[in-house]
């Protein structure tokens, strides 16, 4: 597997620029078993026999909008607040920094978008909608999150650090997305099971440390809508450049004026996270879908790809929902998407389409009962 991701590093970047982007990009690409947290392969530049700088431990970039799946993650934990259908807002929004200045995000594609699906605020990565999440959740507990998964990097307790404005080491992330790849264990990453004398004999066993996080529900939706992510948001490509359908969360980063890309994905079994971008920083006209995503893709291209385990654990379940009305709806309904939900979460209301069944329903009992059918 190390020379599986040697080599999609190596000719992920030559294909970039075969694509335009700078010929002098370099890469990073962590490879981590799910169970186990084995780190599988480790890359840190694209020539194999350069290691003067190790990109994959050592580089600190800002991460973007691989952050914001924990931010959700809070959202979701607040279960009298959120679920994936809760109408969010994204609009525009001014904040005042320390220093006086005034901060205002903006989307990628310099719109707003209005009220919309918590879940499509992530599918999409919309700046503004999660900037008001946030928000709602608050900095610092973001900060208390990524410590819980295993990050103990400085973080900035500013607004910013919504939206990526972190400095972490690809390592980082990986640690970062175990526990959620993991279905909500937490398991720290490690390199060294054991170690033995040159005759085989076991001098030491470093074993696996497995903790279940508070909140495994709260994951488990969280992953399903990471899914989407690549089904129908800001990773849509990846499965063309797998060349395979099967099931993968992920979520795709780009930072301030181009400058990193990040690309976060995990299946059943495997979890990667793929940087790229310049060493000095300078803007390289990298996003996480058109560079990243690429790198990443050229690795799993060459892996068995077990499809992310969606099934629920005890205190969530799935549900037949339309999610623009908030309502239960029938799978026969138009708009009728299944969705997981934590318990207790699910929407009250229902559709007029799932309301006219159930009437047409006693009907048809009534009638039943009347011809002796019963």
């Amino acid at each position: 597997e190390q020379e599986y991701a040697q080599r999609a590093v190596s000719k992920g970047l030559d294909e970039l620029k075969s694509r335009g982007l700078p010929a002098e990009l370099q890469s990073a690409l962590v490879l981590a078993d799910v169970s186990s947290g084995e780190v599988r392969a480790l890359v840190g530049d694209r020539v194999e026999s350069r290691n003067y700088f190790n990109r994959a431990l050592d580089a600190r970039r800002q991460v973007g909008s691989v952050i914001k799946p924990l931010v959700y993650l809070l959202a979701l934990e607040h279960e009298d607040d959120y679920n994936l259908i809760t109408t969010v807002v994204d609009e525009p929004i001014s904040l005042r920094q320390p220093n006086g200045t005034l901060w205002s995000p903006e989307n990628y594609d310099h719109k707003s978008h209005g009220e919309l699906p918590l879940m499509d605020a992530l599918i999409h990565s919309y700046n503004q909608a999660t900037v008001q999440v946030g928000l709602n959740i608050g900095v610092a507990n973001l900060i208390r999150k990524i410590k819980q998964l295993g990050v103990n990097a400085e973080i900035p307790a500013v607004p910013a650090t919504l939206l990526g404005a972190v400095e972490l080491t690809p390592i980082e992330v990986t640690q970062m997305y175990q526990s959620l790849a993991a279905g909500g264990y937490s398991v720290p990453l490690r390199s060294v099971t054991e170690v033995q004398t040159p005759h085989g004999e076991t001098l030491s066993r470093y074993p696996l440390r497995l903790m279940p996080l508070e909140r495994r529900n709260a994951v488990a939706v969280l992953n399903f809508a990471l899914t989407r992510v690549v089904e129908e948001g800001t990773a849509s490509q990846l499965h063309a450049l797998l060349g395979r359908d099967t099931s993968i969360a992920g979520k795709t980063g780009t930072t301030n004026e181009q400058r990193d890309s990040w690309f976060v994905g995990f299946s059943r079994d495997r979890l990667a996270v793929s940087w790229v971008g310049l060493d000095d920083n300078r803007p390289a006209g990298v996003t996480g879908s058109n560079a990243a995503m690429r790198v990443w893709a050229g690795l799993f291209r060459q892996l068995p790809i077990e499809p992310v385990d969606l099934r629920m654990p005890d205190g969530a379940n799935f549900v037949w929902v339309d999610k623009r009305e908030q309502a239960l709806t029938d799978p026969t309904c138009p708009g009728a998407q299944q969705i997981p939900f934590i318990e207790g979460t699910e929407p009250e209301g229902r559709t007029e389409c799932l309301r006219k069944m159930k009437k047409d329903s006693n009907k048809s009992l009534w009638r039943k009962w009347f011809e002796g059918k019963y």
